[in-house]
């Protein structure tokens, strides 16, 4: 190349191809940012706010809960926590599905209490703003009824 600015002319055949190309990158770059988009509204991380079991002879709230940590990605979730001194953690995670908006099944895959590995735990979602609202019946025969905050 040249100082020459003719040698910077392109002719149709590059100008097409360079065209392509811009195209292409575009679209590649389009589809990506589509790609990271949540695949629904519970895909992210959560704190738990409040905590309510239902046994057959009573009831226990929890409302000042050491932190509790609930994480989904589109296929899969995981759950954490640790007691304020530290003494006890417990975790689980595995698969989950979430049909028509409201049906939220836990797929058990590991769990800190190995009789809930396994288990399929079908919980009712509602969010409203920041929180979510879910409610299921445990293999153990209550209820626990949970509210968890968006972590943003």
């Amino acid at each position: 190349m040249t100082g020459d600015p003719s040698s910077f002319r392109m002719g149709g055949s590059n100008m097409k191809r360079t065209f392509s190309i811009l195209v292409f990158v575009a679209l590649l770059s389009a589809s990506t940012a589509f790609a990271q988009l949540p695949a629904n509204h519970l895909e992210g991380s959560w704190r738990i706010v409040s905590q309510r079991a239902v046994y057959p002879d009573t009831v226990v709230v929890t409302t000042n809960i050491p932190p509790s940590i609930k994480i989904l990605n589109s296929t899969h979730f995981s759950w954490g926590y640790q007691s304020a001194d530290g003494s006890e953690v417990l975790a689980g995670g595995g698969r989950y599905t979430l049909e028509n908006d409201t049906l939220y099944t836990e797929y058990l895959e590991y769990h800190t209490s190995e009789v809930l590995v396994g288990e399929a735990l079908r919980f009712s979602a509602r969010v409203v703003g920041d929180l979510w609202y879910h409610v299921g019946e445990f293999p153990s025969g209550y209820r626990l009824e949970e509210v968890w905050r968006r972590i943003e």
